[in-house]
C-alpha cells in the first residue's frame, strides 16, 4: 500500500513566509509566517479573498519573487540560499507556470510558444519540438499547431499555455487563476485536462482559484487569510 501524503517527504515546502508591500499611505502585509507542504502527485488548491496574497505566495513558491522572511525548500534544498543563477535554472527545469493572462507571445505560433521553455534550457530543438507537438496533440490542438494566439479561442490559448508549462517535464506546475478568463465549459475542460495529466503522468499541480466548484474538485485545499495558510474542509468552501 502506498504511503499517505503525511508519511512522504514533501516535494516542496515553505516555512514562515512573510511579505509586505508599501503603498503611499501604509504598509500592506500579505504573508505572515505562512507555511505549507506540496506532495508529489497531488493537485493542491489555494483559495482566499481577492488581495489576500495568493499570487504573491505562488510567485514565491516558484522563485519568481523572494520573501522578506522564511524559506522555501524543493526536494529538501533551500531555493533562496543558493549561488547566483540558481533560481533561473530552478524555474526553467523544475517548475511550470500557467497564468490567468496566458502570457503567450502574439507573433509566434502555438507550437513555437510551447517550445520556448525547452529552447531557453538549451535542449535539442528537434526533441523540444517533438515534445511540444506531443503535448499539444494530447491537449486537443493537433490541428492548431501553426495558429497564432490571436487565431485561437480562450480555451485553446490556455491549453497552449499548459503545454508550454509542461514541455520541460517539470515536477511541479503552479497555476495562478488558470480559468479566470474562461467560460464555464472551457474552465471544466482545463480542469479535466489537469486531472488527466495528474492521473496519467503523476503531474503535481498547485492551483490558485476563486472558483468554489474547482476548489472542491481538488485533492486538498488550503485557505490564505490574514497572511496565514490553513487547511479548509471542502464543505466550508464558499
Amino acid at each position: 500500500m502506498s504511503k499517505s501524503l503525511t508519511e512522504t517527504e514533501p516535494l516542496l515546502y515553505a516555512v514562515g513566509l512573510s511579505k509586505s508591500y508599501n503603498t503611499k499611505t501604509k504598509e500592506v502585509r500579505v504573508l505572515t509566517e505562512a507555511s505549507l507542504e506540496v506532495h508529489s502527485g497531488e493537485i493542491l488548491g489555494i483559495v482566499g479573498a481577492s488581495g489576500s496574497g495568493k499570487s504573491t505566495l505562488l510567485h514565491i513558491l516558484g522563485g519568481l519573487d523572494r520573501p522578506q522572511g522564511g524559506n522555501v525548500f524543493f526536494k529538501g534544498e533551500n531555493i533562496f540560499h543558493q549561488k547566483n543563477g540558481f533560481l533561473e535554472q530552478f524555474r526553467n527545469r523544475h517548475i511550470g507556470f500557467v497564468f490567468q493572462t496566458f502570457n503567450l507571445l502574439p507573433d509566434f505560433t502555438a507550437l513555437e510558444n510551447a517550445m520556448f521553455p525547452g529552447l531557453i534550457a538549451n535542449r535539442d530543438k528537434i526533441l523540444v519540438q517533438e515534445k511540444a507537438e506531443e503535448l499539444l496533440g494530447l491537449l486537443g490542438l493537433k490541428d492548431r499547431l501553426h495558429h497564432k494566439p490571436g487565431e485561437l479561442s480562450g480555451g485553446e490559448t490556455q491549453r497552449v499555455a499548459l503545454a508550454r508549462s509542461l514541455v520541460n517535464q517539470p515536477e511541479l506546475v503552479l497555476a495562478d487563476e488558470p480559468t479566470g478568463n474562461l467560460d464555464s465549459r472551457a474552465s471544466q475542460d482545463f480542469m479535466d485536462l489537469a486531472r488527466k495529466l495528474n492521473e496519467e503522468m503523476n503531474q503535481t499541480f498547485v492551483i490558485v482559484t476563486h472558483s468554489a466548484k474547482i476548489a472542491r474538485s481538488l485533492d486538498r485545499v488550503l485557505q490564505l487569510a490574514d497572511g496565514l495558510v490553513n487547511p479548509i474542509g471542502k464543505d466550508l468552501i464558499l
